[in-house]
Parts: structure tokens; C-alpha cells; sequence
């Protein structure tokens, strides 16, 4: 992913339409890679889906969740703070705090999915 995002800033003049290609892709990739997460853990002797249909689908893209925050988050992480001075990396606090912050945004997104569907959260049995 990040060879695929550091292209496309790259490549593209910053504007409108390479912020939307860069979202479309980190949607359109992160999807791809939980479909194939998941596809291939299917034939794995120790999983079963009662229902293989809904985990490919609904699953893959619950699953994508993860990857829509965690893409452009690896991609900004592992590049200098300002770009016109190469040796000004991010911190390890810096860092601490930047991931603290993406898993609180991964768990309100899944939250926001999961009362956009009506599921009810159940905790415990």
C-alpha cells in the first residue's frame, strides 16, 4: 500500500482530484486485501463461516475498516515530519500518540458501521 499511495503522490499534482484518487484507492485496495484475507483463511483446516457468502461480502468490507485507517497511517508514519528536510523523523512519542489516535478512530468507525446496520452491542452473554 504504501508503494501504491507514495506513487501516487508522487506522480500527481496536489489537488482535488489526486485527494480522490488516493481515498478511491485506499478504499478500493483495503477492501481487496480483507477480501483476500479472508479468502484465503477460508480454506485453512481450523475456520469455518456458517456462511461464506456474508463473510466474503459484509465481512471483507467490516474487515477493510481496519485498512482504510491503517493504509494512509503507515504511509505518513514512515516518512521525514517535513518533507524539505530529510532528517526530521517522527518521534517515538510522537508516534505512541499518532497510533493511540488511529486505533480510536478504527473502534468509532467500526462502531459507526455497526449502528448504521441496527446490531445491537452485546457484551458478555
Amino acid at each position: 500500500s504504501n508503494m501504491m499511495l507514495r506513487k501516487i503522490i508522487t506522480t500527481y499534482e496536489p489537488g482535488f482530484l489526486r485527494s480522490v484518487l488516493f481515498w478511491s484507492s485506499v478504499l478500493a485496495f483495503a477492501y481487496f486485501t480483507a477480501f483476500a484475507e479472508t479468502l484465503t483463511i477460508s480454506s485453512f483446516p481450523y475456520y469455518s463461516f456458517e456462511d461464506r457468502y456474508m463473510a466474503y461480502t459484509v465481512g471483507s468490507a467490516f474487515y477493510g475498516i481496519y485498512f482504510i485507517v491503517s493504509f494512509p497511517a503507515f504511509f505518513y508514519e514512515f516518512q521525514p515530519a517535513n518533507l524539505d528536510k530529510k532528517e526530521e523523523w517522527m518521534s517515538l512519542w510522537n508516534s505512541f500518540v499518532s497510533s493511540c489516535g488511529h486505533g480510536m478512530m478504527i473502534m468509532c468507525l467500526l462502531d459507526f458501521v455497526r449502528l448504521g446496520l441496527g446490531i445491537d452491542l452485546v457484551v458478555g452473554s
